[in-house]
This record gives structure tokens, C-alpha cells and sequence, in this order.
């Protein structure tokens, strides 16, 4: 008897200790759990414990007096009592762990909702649109060209001897650019002027004894032939001489010399180049669509590289016959340049005015947003973004004709709007004052650009 009561003393004690062990495992996880579940779970594990006590307490008190296996019974209920009471304890921990879980999230989810994100607006320029013309203008570029311009070349041979006129001097017609060394032209001059005085002589003697029936009608003839021929010898004579020099074929500016003093030329060797800058040109070519709205004599408008104003040309040729290479119509738009302020190499722009549209709303031409359901823009109205699409019609540049879509007195948001949304919330920080989205405190460069812009467009696939 004292042997069982031994072994179940030793059970009970090997029960306790892991018990013992498995809460103190419990415990090293406790840290992680709240407070409350910690206490609640200890709280079993103690009842626990007791129970177990007080069944062996009883079952050594039975079998001191009575030894049967009844209390070995009693012994194993109490510790299936036991793990059964530390599971629910567990389970509690972790349901309670996952009801804090779970109050905190829909906590944090109700803040969320209860507290909504809320976009800030955003800062725009609007224009409210206002009905007015817009003119469709044909756009001719290239460089401005001298009307005439010669390369001045030898007719004969010699040695430069002096530069009269040098590159950039203004030259009257006929006036000498360079010379020639003409000290051999002169004394061959000379000598053909002496043989024509002597002919000429001979000649009026001839015929005075002609006239008196002294000689006969073929040394008279004879006479005459030797006449006319020192005659033309000395024309020839006088002619090279003046050859010598190169005079200029019109008033003009000497743009480059080709030749130096002491360099010897032959005939047909460039010595200088002239202009005329007087008359500059602008030549451009035009589509067979086109040419019906180019009129030779067409006053046209010409802007230039480097000039704030434009200057005034007229059309002075229209091509007949289309360009085999392109297909399209040479035209030419001459400029007077009376007071020499333009010089020729400028790149100009001729507008020529095709059709005005008026009683049209216009917008700026940035304002347009290139989206895959077509050209969009944006309207402020009632502190939000309005996406609107719009159809469009001519472009003058900067501004283009808005057909459909848009209307006067809408507010056209110009500056802020590539990052709006429809419904986007918007605050209206400036209203614009020019018809091109500008106001008068945008940098300089700014107004200047949307002004050049204002030319139009190129169609003649010039530059714009």
C-alpha cells in the first residue's frame, strides 16, 4: 500500500511540475498579450492548480484508510480537469487578443470614414471667354534675299592696280569698283587713234580729188574701207580701256571682293560681288489649295528675326507653272528697304490673310489638353474642374477657334490645369486679361512669346 501511495504521490508531483513548466511558458508569452488577459488566464491556471491539490489531498487521505483504485480514478480527472481549464484559458487569451484585434480595426476604420480624406484645391488662372474675330492667315518663311545681286567678273586681262570701292561702300551705277594696270591699254589707244585721224585725212583728200575726176572710183573706195577700219580700231581701243575698270551695273553695296592688289585676272575671273538692298525678297511656295487666296499685288504683313515690328511687302509674283520637284507654286513677296535697316539673311514670316471668322470664341491655345477621347479643357464653375471636349476650327498660333463645346461667360481655367480632374475642387487665384491667358504681371518674355505666336500657322510647311 505504501508503494502505490508512492507512485501516485510521484505522479501528482511529475503532473505539478509540468503544469509548472507549461506556465511558465505561458507566462514568457504573457508580455505580448495585454494585462487583462494575462490576469484572467493566471486566475485559472491558480483554480486549476487548487483543484488538483485538494483531489490528491483526498485521494491520500482514501487510501491511508482503504487503498483502491478509485483514487488513482480521482487523480486523472482532476489533471484532464486541469488541462481542459488551461485550454479554455488559452482560448479566452486569444479570442480576447483577437476581439482587441478586431475592435481596433473597425476603430481605425470608422476614423478613417469619420475623418474622409478631403483634396485641397488648387490654385488656377481662369479667362472668362468672350466673343470676337480671328483671322485664318497663310504663312509663307525663308530668308530675306537681295532682288538682284551680280558677281563682277574680268572681260580682260591685267593686273589689279587699285580697289576704289571696298566691301560695304555704297556705289552708284556705272562707278568703277577696282582697276586694272591699263598703261599698255592706253598706248594701244592712242596708236589706234592716230591711224584713224590719218584715215580720216586721207579720206576727205580722196574725195576731193574724187570730185574733180583725179582718181578713180575704186582707189576712192579703197580709201573709205581704210577709214572705217582705223575708225573701228580705235572704237576697240577705247573700249578695252574702259574694260580696265569694273564699273557697277546698279547702285548697289560691294558685299565681298574676291581679288587683291597686284593679283593678275583673266577674263572671266570673279572680282566683287554687289547688291541691291533696297529691294529685298522673301520667295516661299504655296499648295494648288492655296493659290487661290495669293493675289499678285497683295499687301502682306513680313515679321522678322530680331525686329519687334513687322514691315510690309507685296506680293509680286505667283508662279504659273508648279514646281515638278514639289508640286507646289513658287511666290514672291518683295520688301522696300528704303532706310537699310534689314539686311538681307533674315529668316522673315509673310502672312497672307486667307478668311475671318467673326463672332467666335477664342482660346488659348495651351489651354488644350491632347487626350485620347479628343482635344479637352477644363472650366471652373462652382469652386470645381469641369472637363469639357471641345471641337476646334482655325488656329491663329496662340489662340484657336473653339466651335463646339465652350461659350461666352464660361471661366476657362489657362494656368493650373494639366493636373486637374473632373470634379477636381479649385480656387480661383487670377483672372486673366489678355485674350491669350496672359496678365500684365507675367514676365516679359512670356508676353512676348504669346505675341510672336499670334502670327499663325505656317501651312506652307515653313517654319512658324
Amino acid at each position: 500500500m505504501s508503494a502505490v501511495i508512492r507512485n501516485e504521490s510521484e505522479a501528482v508531483s511529475s503532473g505539478a511540475e509540468r503544469f509548472s513548466n507549461q506556465t511558465e511558458l505561458e507566462e514568457s508569452i504573457m508580455p505580448l498579450r495585454s494585462d487583462r488577459s494575462v490576469r484572467s488566464v493566471r486566475s485559472d491556471h491558480v483554480r486549476s492548480d487548487r483543484a488538483a491539490w485538494r483531489v490528491r489531498d483526498a485521494s491520500l487521505s482514501s487510501t491511508r484508510g482503504r487503498p483502491s483504485r478509485a483514487g488513482a480514478s480521482l487523480l486523472l480527472a482532476a489533471f484532464v480537469a486541469g488541462a481542459s481549464v488551461f485550454g479554455a484559458g488559452c482560448s479566452r487569451d486569444a479570442n480576447s487578443q483577437n476581439g482587441e484585434a478586431s475592435t481596433q480595426s473597425e476603430s481605425g476604420t470608422s476614423t478613417a470614414a469619420g475623418n474622409g480624406y478631403v483634396e485641397p484645391p488648387r490654385n488656377v488662372r481662369v479667362l472668362t471667354l468672350e466673343r470676337g474675330d480671328i483671322t485664318d492667315f497663310l504663312v509663307l518663311s525663308g530668308p530675306l534675299r537681295p532682288v538682284r545681286g551680280a558677281d563682277i567678273s574680268a572681260e580682260e586681262s591685267g593686273v589689279v592696280s587699285q580697289v576704289v570701292r571696298d566691301k560695304g561702300a555704297y556705289v552708284k551705277r556705272g562707278e568703277a569698283i577696282l582697276t586694272l594696270d591699263r598703261r599698255i591699254l592706253e598706248a594701244e589707244k592712242k596708236s589706234a587713234e592716230a591711224s584713224e585721224t590719218l584715215n580720216s585725212f586721207n579720206e576727205e583728200r580722196t574725195e576731193k580729188l574724187f570730185e574733180e575726176n583725179s582718181v578713180s572710183g575704186q582707189e576712192m573706195l579703197l580709201v573709205h574701207t581704210q577709214a572705217a577700219q582705223a575708225k573701228a580700231q580705235a572704237d576697240i581701243a577705247r573700249l578695252r580701256l574702259e574694260k580696265a575698270s569694273f564699273p557697277s551695273p546698279f547702285a548697289g553695296i560691294v558685299s565681298e571682293r574676291y581679288v587683291e592688289v597686284g593679283e593678275l585676272v583673266a577674263p572671266g575671273t570673279r572680282v566683287a560681288r554687289i547688291i541691291d538692298p533696297f529691294h529685298l525678297e522673301l520667295e516661299g511656295a504655296i499648295t494648288e489649295r492655296e493659290v487661290a487666296y495669293v493675289n499678285k499685288g497683295a499687301t502682306v504683313l513680313v515679321v522678322l528675326e530680331g525686329l519687334a515690328e513687322p514691315v510690309t511687302g507685296e506680293v509680286t509674283w505667283v508662279g504659273f507653272e508648279a514646281d515638278p520637284t514639289n508640286g507646289k507654286f513658287p511666290v514672291e513677296v518683295t520688301v522696300e528697304n528704303k532706310d537699310l535697316d534689314l539686311r538681307p539673311g533674315l529668316l522673315g514670316r509673310a502672312r497672307i490673310e486667307k478668311q475671318t471668322i467673326v463672332d467666335a470664341v477664342v482660346i488659348p491655345r495651351d489651354a488644350v489638353l491632347s487626350t485620347s477621347e479628343g482635344p479637352t479643357v477644363f472650366i471652373a464653375e462652382n469652386g470645381k474642374a469641369r472637363r469639357r471636349s471641345v471641337g476646334l476650327g482655325i488656329d491663329q498660333g496662340t489662340l484657336v477657334e473653339v466651335r463646339s463645346g465652350l461659350d461666352a461667360g464660361d471661366e476657362l481655367v489657362v494656368r493650373g490645369h494639366r493636373d486637374l480632374a473632373d470634379g477636381s475642387p479649385v480656387a480661383i487665384q487670377e483672372r486673366a486679361t489678355n485674350r491669350d491667358g496672359s496678365i500684365s504681371s507675367d514676365p516679359s518674355v512670356v508676353r512676348q512669346s504669346a505675341a510672336g505666336g499670334n502670327i499663325g500657322t505656317d501651312r506652307s510647311g515653313g517654319t512658324r
